[in-house]
């Protein structure tokens, strides 16, 4: 801004009478309104302080904006017709606004602060006024699905503001008219409170619009299929996810009703449609009306919604003061979340509409958690429900536990493995029950990536009962499901469109054997060997449910509590050392205090685990297993992978045996040698690929590392 507002002077009309000054969010003045008087009659003339012109900018802010983006969302904003308007209610306590340009010009304002509020429009009392609402209403409907409602200025309703009802009128009362153009800065100057306010206010009706007005300018376009369905509920928002999926938010009922989000290509969203309609009409529609709704409304949030996230179980957003938070869904039929932040967690109600809070999607399958309960007893609770060895394994499983409850990954696998009877898969349960409920806790593993990819889609936490074995395709699919990849496939009938899905999931596996026989696989992972529970100690199950349900709230406010302390502190965690997966491990450490747990104990017991992890994998690995052994007994070797494989072979006929495990081409075999040279590594064992001779042929070149730790 390069002119102090107070001095702006126009080239011909000279000095403004008064001055309206029009600010962004933050509260920086954007743009003013200039009203000059000439002979009885007044005309404005903008001056926009961005680009330091006489002339209205493209981007026309709401006029006192910062004031009702600082508001409380639940609170009512009134739409007046002019800034003087807005400025006398505002006086008055109440949260109030315009558009720049009057009656002629609301369309030209950017109208999103007003998505999903309760706004009321004060028209001034004659027929530019009443243009003016019916026409901001429009837009309001059909850019946001808001329903405004108008105000009535007509005598009567005035005079029942002024004087109560006709049984307490004075007996002139009923010859009082209110002058063409009285609007909302004429009644504060009466001496209305903000009691004749509130009961205006009760009198506004809803807009529905006026179909036998020739007024194409401010009606929005009707289809050609006649689609009412926008007005089947009683609030919609269509917007779509950076990915480019079409969804709606929509509200069935009164204020009490919470906002529900369904994907627009969905089967539920039709039959949701349906019953609308059916509720509305008392017919169902055609199956062809239906499929047109639907698709106006894919349009609509494809290429006139906003883009935003959708977040399954757990999202993040800002709270109040604009920081980041953890947003949990609980998943019951209010559509309640816990927001946790860096000062607690708070239960919200579903039937508020934010346009900050995070949209939440829900599988069929999901089930609801409990309302969590504040308590002193602290993530001990959960000891009991569990089939852990040492006191290491139980801070592993919780830890595995707060990192599901991040907003975005990488999230570490948790493969669980025991003979029969040692409640793996009770574990499971308990577990994914604490963050993720499901009515399918748990489920064989997926044959294929799609139909683990499927699985991610409809749940946050994944959990798997009794693998024998992981192929390698899934375990490099595991991989990236744990640490972030996108997947990609085919849509369904079609030669060209693709399905893409980029997401982490915490994923948990079990089974009697070893799991994590790759070394991808168990870097990523939590590898807990389960104790066998003997016959005496056996709980019954019907009484080990019941008094899990009963502590359920509890272990789940104690993992909220130290969520919420790992928000506050994590940004002051430093670790020395950084494993595979750095940020979980210092997320996790950042709850420590929370949990009861001395400094830095759980990164003992993690790089324990994963020390012992990766000598779960060397011996499970054909091909390490036999590079160790010849560098231990044969020393430094140097060729070809075609003749390393010969080589091998030769010399360890039994670790070679199978194809699955040693591969016998040049290509797959290279390739499992470099994903197990991190673990030949750490044995002090170094691999090395190279081009030697004039025709760069490549070489392999196995050694013993010279600086070996502890050699």
């Amino acid at each position: 801004m390069n002119v102090a507002i107070s001095e702006l002077r126009h080239p011909k009309a000279g000095n403004p009478s008064s001055q309206y000054v029009y600010r962004d969010t933050g509260g920086t003045p954007v743009l003013v309104a200039n009203r000059f008087d000439r002979g009885g009659d007044k005309f404005f003339i903008p001056f926009d302080l961005v680009a330091n012109d006489w002339k209205a900018p493209e981007h026309r802010p709401l006029y006192r904006l910062n004031d009702l983006v600082a508001a409380n969302e639940d609170r009512a904003v009134i739409v007046t017709e002019g800034e003087k308007c807005a400025d006398a209610l505002a006086a008055l306590g109440f949260v109030a606004t315009t558009t720049y340009g009057g009656a002629q010009a609301p369309h030209k304002s950017d109208l999103s602060a007003l998505n999903g509020r309760n706004v009321y429009v004060w028209p001034d009392k004659d027929e530019p006024g009443q243009r003016y609402a019916e026409k901001l209403c429009a837009t309001l409907h059909r850019e946001f699905g808001t329903l405004p409602k108008i105000i009535p200025t007509s005598d009567l309703a005035l005079r029942s503001v002024t004087y109560g009802n006709e049984s307490r009128e004075p007996s002139n009362a009923r010859n009082v008219t209110y002058g063409k153009g009285w609007d909302a800065a004429d009644a504060v100057a009466a001496g209305w409170t903000v009691g004749n306010v509130n009961t205006l206010l009760k009198l506004a009706t809803p807009y529905e619009g006026d179909s036998t007005k020739d007024t194409p300018e401010i009606a929005p376009p009707t289809p050609a299929n006649d689609n009412d369905a926008p007005e089947l509920f009683d609030g919609m928002d269509l917007w779509h996810t950076p990915e480019g999926k079409p969804y709606a938010s929509v509200k069935r009922g009164d204020d009490s009703a919470p906002w529900e989000t369904f994907a627009l290509e969905s089967a539920a969203f039709k039959r949701l449609l349906a019953h609308a309609a059916y509720q509305t009409s008392g017919k169902v529609p055609p199956v062809a009306k239906l499929d047109d709704q639907v698709r106006q409304m894919i349009g609509e949030a494809l290429f006139e919604g906003d883009r935003r996230e959708v977040f399954t179980r757990i999202g993040r957003g800002p709270d109040t003061l604009g920081t980041e938070s953890i947003v949990l869904d609980l998943g019951r039929p209010d559509w309640s979340t816990v927001h946790i932040t860096s000062d607690g967690w708070s239960i919200r109600n579903g039937a508020v509409h934010r346009k900050t809070a995070p949209r939440f999607k829900r599988a069929p399958s999901m089930a609801p958690l409990p309302v969590p309960i504040k308590s002193t007893a602290g993530i001990d609770l959960l000891r009991p429900f569990v089939n852990v060895a040492t006191d290491d394994d139980f801070r592993l499983m919780v830890g595995w536990l707060m990192g599901c409850l991040r907003a975005k990954g990488p999230y570490p696998l948790l493969i669980m493995t025991g003979e029969q009877g040692s409640a793996k898969s009770t574990t499971s349960k308990v577990l994914r029950a604490l963050v993720d409920p499901s009515t399918l806790a748990t489920r064989s593993f997926p044959s294929d990536e799609r139909d683990l990819v499927i699985a991610a889609q409809g749940a946050h936490v994944l959990a798997f009962d009794n693998l024998s074995k992981v192929k390698p395709s899934m375990a490099d699919a595991l991989c990236r499901l744990a640490t972030g990849g996108g997947f990609a496939t085919r849509k369904l009938h079609s030669d060209a469109d693709e399905v893409l899905f980029d997401a982490t999931r915490p994923v948990i596996l079990n089974g009697i054997p070893d799991l994590a026989e790759r070394a991808d696989l168990s870097d990523r992972a939590i590898s807990l060997h389960l104790p066998t529970i003997s016959t005496t100690d056996r709980a019954f199950e019907t009484d080990f449910w019941a008094e899990f349900e009963d502590a359920q709230p509890l272990i789940l406010a104690a993992l909220l509590d130290a969520a919420s302390h790992a928000l506050a502190s994590v940004a002051d965690v430093t670790l020395k050392e950084r494993p595979r997966m750095a940020d979980f491990a210092r997320w996790v450490t950042a709850a420590e205090p929370a949990l009861g747990w001395t400094q830095g104990a759980f990164l003992t017991a993690y790089a324990a685990n994963r020390k012992e992890a990766a000598e779960v994998a060397l011996d499970g690995n054909a091909v390490a297993s036999c590079i160790l052994t010849l560098v231990r007994e044969r020393g430094a070797w140097r060729g070809t992978s075609t003749d390393l494989i010969t080589h091998l072979r030769i010399l360890y006929p039994a670790l070679t045996e199978s194809a699955e495990g040693f591969p016998r081409q040049a290509a797959p075999f290279g390739a499992e040698l470099r994903r197990v040279t991190p673990l030949l590594r750490a044995h002090g064992v170094e691999v090395a690929h190279l081009r030697e001779g004039k025709d760069r042929r490549r070489v392999v070149s196995v050694s013993q590392r010279e600086n070996r730790e502890g050699a």
